[in-house]
């Protein structure tokens, strides 16, 4: 019996992977020959419709070629022996060529393609990329250079041709060109090595066999070579089970952590699933995302990350029965608890947050995490696998947007909130252009003239005939990306309304500035804009950003900061107190006003009046103006004007009112 040498081996493996192809290039060459088709014939004009055939007709020609080939595999070579690089040579010749093919179509028809075309284009480029990397999954850097010279050209152009759809779509394509690549080398490792793995697993069979064979020949003249041959056919078998497990983890386990990857979680799901509904016991799913890993993995780098999702699988593997615990994906996992009921799958929850709030030590870092946890239960939540998942995840969301320290289960209740949530922000992106945004202004007034110094600009919005809060919709706005558009154009609005106050040409108009708004490097544009446009004068406009911002990024908000005061334009700080920053911070900063927070104002009787001094004292140190918010009363209005206060705002004076509306409420301080 002849074992098959290592060069025999990557031979076999060459064939295997020719093979692989030549089974599954029939479809691929078809599709590639109905998109060509379509966009020939589907969006040709008459100016390129000849030069369109003759590009047709080379794709003709290469695909013809390319089935001659596929053709004289099966009919010649098929289950021989053959030169597998030679015929590994002509397939990559052949995709080369269809890559070619179709990185010529942009390149010649760019400056004619509709937005339709363009964007067929872009989806027929990045389906055959992305099949072509699991059709060449076998070959390693075939699919890389496909995906580079197909969508590479049209990237670049769209990129740089001004175009907005066009230039999206050009990004588009380079991050999938990117992904699909790295995709694809990986999908080449893992399939060589499981090709390299079956070849050897042969190999081992075989010579098992043979050995055994030579047991049996010889068994009666020698026992002792029995025994030796036994024990050699002994170890083999463990080194073909070796290598049986090694495959069965290469295609079912994560390879980082260990834990069953995404697919395989979901075909134990669906056992134990299947197995709950036969036996009529429940079962419970958490899903588990943990708090914290990004700020690791981007200030400590990927091998300290990687380390810490390896330590975090292993805590949960203490709670995890077999096969019970999955990676879905990042830094989320999941958990299967058969035969739980909601109350010992919260409590299982909740250990599996406090073992993983426990410190890490990870290559001499002392680190700290947390853990959102969803549960959906089957089958009183769903009976389906997929949407268990789901809801599980729904569930999750819910305790992470609310802060809350407890695990989540899910309810229907939860599911109705997260939907209200989602048209809420699906209606906050039409908001401006459906004009639902409007803007109030609530005077601060100068207590000894009765005169206003300021109007604070007040965000409000109507959806469906129903007013929302800002507490909803801001935070919302920030975590969806809105911001930076509703911003700007609150900021435009204020500026030009009180660019046309007539009734006070000398007051200035407050905005509120969020900590997204102000970090942005356009932001500065954004504020020139806005005084550009509406002509207002810079010293008149105040921007308003809560002391909390200090906390983040401290150079960069001192740089727009210093920006911002550049331009003539007044900061004042909003809920000065209450955001514990220190003095070394503040003095470091430009800003005008300091206002203070109402909850100061409210309790000014049951120690809030020490404070209020303390700011006062502050405010003269540093030569700002003051500004109490919150005042209802006149004991209050005066007794923080006897203070010192330079500045009241409050509902004692006027509450939130429309810009038409305070020309009326002025005349009413008159009479």
């Amino acid at each position: 019996m002849v074992i098959n040498t290592a060069q025999d081996n990557v031979t076999t493996i060459d064939r295997d992977s020719a093979q692989l192809i030549y089974k599954n290039i029939f479809g691929s060459m078809l599709g590639t020959l109905l998109a060509a088709s379509i966009l020939v014939f589907g969006f040709s004009s008459e100016q390129q419709y000849e030069s369109k055939l003759v590009w047709l007709g080379l794709s003709f020609i290469v695909i013809f070629v390319r089935s001659c080939d596929t053709f004289y595999w099966y009919q010649n070579l098929r289950g021989k022996e053959y030169n597998a690089k030679l015929a590994l040579q002509r397939i990559f010749a052949g995709y080369i060529m269809t890559a070619i093919i179709w990185s010529l179509y942009p390149i010649l028809f760019f400056e004619s393609l509709s937005e339709i075309e363009f964007a067929s284009l872009m989806a027929v480029l990045l389906a055959l990329a992305g099949g072509t990397t699991t059709l060449l999954s076998s070959f390693r850097y075939a699919s890389l250079i496909f995906i580079v010279t197909t969508l590479l050209p049209v990237c670049v152009m769209a990129l740089s041709s001004g175009i907005e759809n066009r230039f999206y779509l050009g990004m588009m394509g380079l991050i999938f060109a990117g992904v699909m690549s790295l995709a694809g080398l990986r999908a080449a490792r893992v399939t060589r090595e499981t090709m390299r793995l079956k070849v050897e697993n042969i190999d081992l069979i075989a010579k098992m066999r043979d050995e055994m064979s030579q047991i049996d020949e010889v068994h009666d003249e020698l026992s002792e070579a029995y025994s030796k041959l036994n024990e050699s056919n002994s170890s083999l078998e463990r080194e073909v089970e070796r290598r049986t497990e090694r495959i069965r983890q290469l295609s079912n386990l994560d390879p980082l952590t260990g834990l069953y990857n995404r697919a395989a979680f979901v075909q134990q799901l669906k056992l134990t699933a299947f197995n709950s509904t036969k036996r009529d016991h429940s079962l419970a799913l958490l899903f588990i995302d943990l708090n914290g890993f990004k700020n690791i993995n981007d200030t400590l780098g990927h091998k300290v990350g990687d380390a810490v999702l390896i330590e975090i699988a292993n805590r949960l593997g203490d709670f995890a029965n077999d096969y019970s615990a999955g990676r879905w994906g990042g830094d989320e996992f999941l958990m299967l608890l058969p035969y739980a009921q909601q109350e010992s799958a919260i409590s299982v929850a909740q250990a599996v947050q406090s073992r993983i709030a426990q410190p890490l030590d990870i290559m001499s870092n002392q680190l700290h995490l947390s853990a959102s946890i969803g549960i959906a239960m089957y089958p009183e939540h769903t009976k389906d696998e997929f949407e268990l998942i789901q809801l599980a995840d729904f569930a999750m969301f819910e305790q992470k947007r609310l802060h809350e320290t407890d695990p989540k289960m899910f309810s229907q209740d939860l599911y109705q909130n997260l939907k209200d949530l989602e048209d809420l922000r699906s209606g906050l992106q039409q908001a401006i252009a459906k004009k639902q945004l409007h803007l109030c202004y609530q005077p601060i007034m100068c207590f000894e003239t009765n005169k206003p110094w300021s109007y604070e600009a007040l965000l409000r919005w109507n959806f469906n005939g129903k007013p929302i809060g800002p507490d909803v919709f801001i935070p919302l706005a920030e975590q969806s990306g809105f911001i930076h558009e509703i911003g700007a154009w609150v900021l435009n609005r204020a500026c030009i309304d009180a660019s046309q106050w007539r009734h006070s040409q000398d007051a200035c108009v407050s905005v509120n500035v969020s900590i997204i708004q102000l970090l942005a490097d356009n932001f500065i544009g954004t504020l020139d804009k806005a005084i550009k446009t509406s002509g207002l004068a810079a010293e008149r406009l105040h921007v308003e950003i809560t002391e909390s911002m200090f906390a983040d990024n401290k150079a960069k908000v001192r740089a727009q900061l210093n920006a911002i005061k550049a331009r003539n334009v007044q900061v004042s700080i909003d809920d000065f107190g209450t955001g514990y920053s220190s003095l070394s911070q503040l003095q470091t900063l430009n800003f005008d006003t300091i206002k203070i927070d109402r909850s100061f104002v409210s309790n000014i009787s049951k120690g809030g009046e020490a404070i209020i001094r303390a700011t006062l004292f502050i405010a003269k140190e540093f030569g700002c103006k003051t500004v109490a918010e919150g005042i209802e009363n006149d004991y209050e209005a005066k007794v923080l004007s006897e203070m010192g206060v330079d500045y009241l705002q409050g509902f004692l004076f006027a509450k939130p009112m429309v810009n038409d509306d305070i020309s009326g409420w002025l005349d009413s301080l008159e009479k």
